[in-house]
């Protein structure tokens, strides 16, 4: 059960199975949210039913609902059956290796999709919640969501050529790497580093230099910062390649 103006309308424009769309009696039908979720449900014929606010707050288990829901089919996808799609292809991803904060995974999927990352990869103790998606502002259903170990995933798409790039404090200045071609960019959690192990594997650990007396960044921050370098890189190259 998802919940959020702007999510649901993502959610609506989605490829995901959706069951029925809840309103909250009274609502607007002149307010442009909501007049867009209801002309969305109907042209892709899903049923919109109005409910108390009451209603919708036991469903949805929060008052910050916006009085909108909408109940969805919604799955991650495993490293297989994303490498199985042709537009995969040389697409960059990254690893959301820890996180404790529901806050931060969806800060991350949303600057990953605006970037046009290929996917954003989560480990199998991690799963997309409510909040999540919310958090993204629908984000999570425009880019792919792979559930898979961290170990293996970087076997794989090292075995697949691509540069595999921690994000870290004590590396390389980010702005100096070259981060051009197909990556597997890694986060760690809040208050935990990535691993020795993870480390050896990886072929550069990237810095963002930082200046301040706080000794680190938010981690969404952080890998948002690492990905849209790698946007800008990529542009400015082939850019320079169509001259």
């Amino acid at each position: 059960i998802i919940y959020g103006r702007n999510v649901l309308i993502e959610a609506l424009k989605s490829n995901f199975t959706k069951k029925e769309v809840l309103l909250e009696d009274g609502a607007d039908k002149n307010d442009k949210k909501i007049s867009e979720i209801i002309n969305l449900s109907k042209s892709i014929g899903i049923p919109v039913r109005f409910a108390s606010k009451k209603a919708i707050s036991k469903l949805t288990k929060t008052d910050d609902h916006q009085g909108v829901a909408c109940s969805i089919s919604f799955s991650e996808l495993s490293l297989k059956e994303y490498l199985a799609n042709k537009d995969s292809e040389n697409k960059s991803l990254i690893f959301i290796s820890e996180a404790e904060y529901e806050q931060n995974i969806g800060a991350i999927i949303r600057s990953a999709e605006c970037a046009g990352i290929g996917a954003v990869i989560i480990p199998n103790f991690l799963s997309i919640t409510p909040t999540i998606a919310k958090i993204s502002t629908g984000a999570v259903f425009h880019i792919s969501i792979i559930k898979s170990p961290l170990y293996q995933t970087v076997k794989v798409f090292k075995d697949l050529g691509f540069l595999i790039a921690g994000i870290e404090k004590d590396g390389k200045n980010y702005y100096e790497q070259n981060l051009t071609s197909p990556t597997l960019f890694i986060i760690g959690g809040e208050d935990k580093s990535l691993s020795t192990n993870i480390r050896k594997d990886c072929n550069v650990i990237l810095e963002i230099p930082q200046f301040g007396h706080v000794n680190s960044l938010n981690m969404s921050v952080a890998a948002s910062i690492i990905i849209f370098e790698h946007v800008r890189q990529v542009s400015t190259k082939n850019n320079q390649n169509t001259f």
